[in-house]
């Protein structure tokens, strides 16, 4: 596969910068829906910053549920936050079912009360990555904070060495791993975190079917884009520009690379 010219093809339309407008003739000749929530290029600069330094914090939490903004050059909230913290389906986060939502700065204290030592796992291991997981989840055991965003927190703090997940993303590296269009083929939506595989039923308490799922993710990176994993030794699993371009080609209606018309 050749990634330079994936990325350059794909990760263009994930930032919304108005110095780097792009027609809709380009959206329509890639096949990619104008209505694709696109990410301003100052909260996507910000939230490098905190990958790199491996902070996870309630901003973190907040960009990857799709309320982050840019305002006046600084991070700011997409309503209905900082009020009542909602995941990104629109879900309160909650220490219970039945307890209060939590608020963006009550969500900030519990982070900070709560923290996730990485020191000491080796994220190359998948042993570890599950374990990892098993901390996150153990820990965080809050309402409506589920399989993404425990993977979300696990990304922010191995720096990006366990990519990011989302169920276009995986989309789009399964499709191409295929040779088929993102429209051929079926991910699910992640698995709640508590499912095991062969259904409900525990059948080893070290399998989850999230983790499967962030496995399997994985193994496809590195069969379509061997060459971008750690690429330069980077401590990142695969650098933010492929991450992007994945996202957009997750939502694309054509075929990469484009078939001309005869």
């Amino acid at each position: 596969m050749d990634a330079y010219s994936f990325i350059k093809q794909y990760s263009r339309f994930y930032l919304d910068s108005p110095q780097d407008p792009i027609s809709d003739e380009d959206f329509n000749n890639a096949g990619i829906p104008k209505t694709l929530n696109r990410t301003n290029p100052g909260v996507e600069e910000y939230i490098t910053e905190k990958i790199k330094k491996g902070i996870f914090d309630a901003q973190s939490f907040a960009w990857k549920a799709g309320k982050a903004a840019w305002k006046d050059g600084h991070f700011d909230y997409v309503k209905p936050l900082p009020d009542i913290w909602n995941n990104g389906n629109g879900s309160p986060i909650k220490l219970t079912k039945d307890s209060e939502a939590f608020t963006g700065e009550e969500f900030d204290k519990y982070v900070s009360g709560n923290p996730i030592d990485v020191k000491g796992y080796n994220f190359a291991l998948e042993d570890d990555r599950r374990k990892l997981f098993l901390k996150i989840k153990d820990t965080y055991s809050l309402f409506n904070y589920g399989t993404v965003y425990i993977i979300n927190q696990m990304f922010f703090l191995s720096k990006g060495a366990i990519p990011i997940y989302d169920r276009f993303a995986h989309v789009a590296v399964k499709a191409l791993r295929m040779g088929k269009s993102p429209l051929e083929v079926f991910v699910p939506d992640a698995p709640l975190k508590n499912d095991h595989p062969k259904g409900k039923d525990r059948v080893n308490k070290e399998y989850f079917l999230a983790v499967n799922n962030l496995e399997e993710y994985m193994w496809l990176l590195n069969e379509v884009f061997p060459d971008e994993i750690h690429k330069n030794g980077d401590i990142m699993f695969i650098s933010r520009e492929l991450d992007q371009a994945l996202w957009v080609y997750g939502h694309a209606i054509r075929k990469w690379p484009f078939e001309e018309s005869k």
